[in-house]
């Protein structure tokens, strides 16, 4: 019997190139008692199982059941996104296109009908997506205007083309790669989270980075780079690729997520004088539809279904990368041209049209809750990882400023801890109005830390790698110091450079020695003291505020010259 062609493919020969041999690390599992909770089966960093399945098949065995758990609760995504196919995910992408065609097309009868500070409500939960007029409360525009007048203004997003520097691209063995995913952007981005999440092989896993750039036409990259439409292309056809676990499934849904963002684009260029203090006013369910094919990244979630991990919990977490991205852009999205922002288009603020500080607390309070179990529980998970990733990615990106956010918005955050540390799924933080509910159960105590600076959990994934310093290290630069640096009040651009290159640096050389696992579990642990415990996802927020509001009436990305 002939063996299928694609099992004697070489590898490497497809990015020929390209240099692979700083991807291609050794990740050892995880001791026992390694971390905090009782994480259940963490896969290979390299699961290729392709030869083993077809053998399998070939000599008539079943499919193993799924070695993943199915998680409780996720109700409603777990109904919208079905088994989580591909045809599942496109069904949901072109049901979101259709929504945003459809509030795009409210603009022209919102100019012609509605007085400048009238708000449209919605008639019932199934009613279609809206546009309202937003302003800050009174007490809010007083504060912003009173940091204005002493300099405390936010300057304009960066553009996000920052060139990694030559040391972190030596770590990763990048020096090589195509410009565009030598950005601090890009390779701090999509392309940490595949050499995080892993792949069948180190060829598929640089193959899934060039197919993730997808992403990246959300901010310009295909004007800035000509050669990205065509790169991309490649990747989508790699045939070493296609044939890994999932890697078909991912390719398909790289391509369905890719029309969402062009359509979209398409929309906002069109109509981006017309945006600013407005923002869509959306369902809870439209609302999840939507976010699905914002995050840009259907590609991995496809991968993730495929590969047998619970459905509902990977649209969850794509979900949850939409305030994951957002908090940090709540009044930068205000002035620029973005009508879909995740704290903006809940029914709180948009059923009054006015964003008040009380409000923004308690729609901050409800996505710390929804993204609590997987920050803490399910952490080691594909998407999870992903989003765990966002915390340092608003860091690292040449685009979010977060520490010049989170020290100009110090003032209006709170400075304890959750007491105690909450968590709930979407569905429950959240009616049907997507309206908050202030729904929130105690998070289970065998994941929520004491609450201190350098946690009960930091402390015993520390103990568990006292032979590693710069773990302690990436703790440290990642939560201490930025801590020390907001809480003294002074704005220091030299230090917030130090601090980003820092963590850039230290992750980068945890990454060349295998430490995937516990960097990870820092990355997400970090992401939610952010959230709960040192609330800098609540600073950065309230500093988004003081936007110059420089990119009015235009979109923060980079457009055709």
């Amino acid at each position: 019997m002939e063996l299928p062609w694609w099992l004697f493919w070489p590898h490497q020969s497809y990015w020929s190139e390209y240099s692979l041999k700083g991807i291609q690390i050794n990740v050892s599992s995880p001791k026992k008692d390694a971390f905090p909770g009782s994480p259940v089966r963490i896969p290979p960093y390299f699961w290729d199982s392709g030869l083993r399945n077809w053998f399998g098949k070939l000599i008539g065995r079943k499919p193993a059941q799924s070695p993943f758990p199915m998680h409780p609760g996720y109700a409603e995504v777990r109904d919208l996104i079905g088994n989580g196919t591909v045809a599942d995910l496109e069904r949901l992408s072109v049901q979101a296109r259709g929504f945003v065609a459809e509030l795009f097309g409210d603009i022209e009868d919102l100019f012609e009908t509605s007085s400048i500070g009238e708000v449209r409500s919605l008639s019932s939960p199934e009613s279609g997506p809206t546009l309202v007029q937003l302003r800050l409360s009174s007490d809010l525009e007083r504060w912003k205007e009173a940091q204005h007048a002493v300099g405390n203004i936010l300057p304009p997003k960066g553009a996000g083309l920052s060139q990694a520097s030559d040391k972190v691209l030596r770590f990763f063995g990048a020096a090589g790669w195509p410009e565009a995913l030598k950005t601090n952007n890009a390779l701090f981005g999509c392309g940490l989270t595949d050499l995080l999440v892993g792949a069948a092989d180190a060829p598929t896993m640089f193959s899934n980075y060039v197919t993730d750039m997808a992403f990246y036409w959300e901010h310009g990259y295909n004007h800035i780079f000509p050669s990205l439409e065509s790169l991309l292309q490649r990747g989508l056809a790699d045939p070493h690729a296609l044939a890994a676990p999932g890697g078909r499934e991912r390719r398909d849904a790289v391509g369905v997520g890719k029309q969402y963002i062009q359509a979209k684009i398409a929309l906002e260029k069109q109509h981006k004088t017309q945006l600013t203090n407005r923002s869509a006013r959306l369902s809870r369910r439209t609302a999840q539809i939507i976010f699905l094919s914002e995050s840009s990244l259907l590609g991995l979630a496809a991968e993730a279904t495929a590969r047998g991990f619970d459905p509902g919990v990977v649209m969850s977490d794509l979900v949850f990368s939409s305030p994951g991205t957002d908090v940090v852009d709540v009044g930068s999205d205000l002035v620029n041209s973005e009508a879909v922002n995740s704290f903006l288009n809940v029914a709180d603020i948009t059923d009054t049209g006015i964003v008040s500080e009380d409000v923004l607390r308690r729609v901050y309070d409800a996505y710390a809750a929804a993204g609590a179990r997987m920050l803490t529980q399910r952490w080691h998970e594909p998407v999870a990882r992903m989003c765990s990733l966002l915390y340092t990615w608003h860091i690292q990106n040449d685009r979010h400023m977060f520490f010049r956010r989170a020290i100009l918005g110090w003032p209006k955050a709170r400075k304890k801890p959750a007491l105690p540390q909450c968590e709930a799924d979407f569905d429950e933080v959240f009616d049907k109005q997507y309206r908050t509910t202030n729904v929130r159960r105690p998070l289970d105590p065998e994941y929520a830390c004491n609450g201190e600076d350098l946690c009960d959990h930091v402390r015993h994934v520390l103990g568990h790698s006292q032979q590693e310093p710069l773990l302690g290290e990436l703790w440290s630069v990642l939560v201490m110091a930025p801590l020390e640096y907001v809480r003294r009040g002074q704005i220091d651009e030299g230090r917030e450079h130090e601090l980003v290159e820092g963590s850039r640096l230290r992750m980068a050389e945890l990454y060349s020695r295998g430490l995937v696992l516990e960097m990870v579990w820092l990355m997400a642990h970090a992401n939610h003291h952010a959230w709960q415990v040192n609330y800098l996802f609540e600073a950065a927020m309230f500093g988004s505020i003081l936007d110059g509001g420089t990119l009015a009436g235009k979109l923060d990305r980079q457009e055709e010259s």
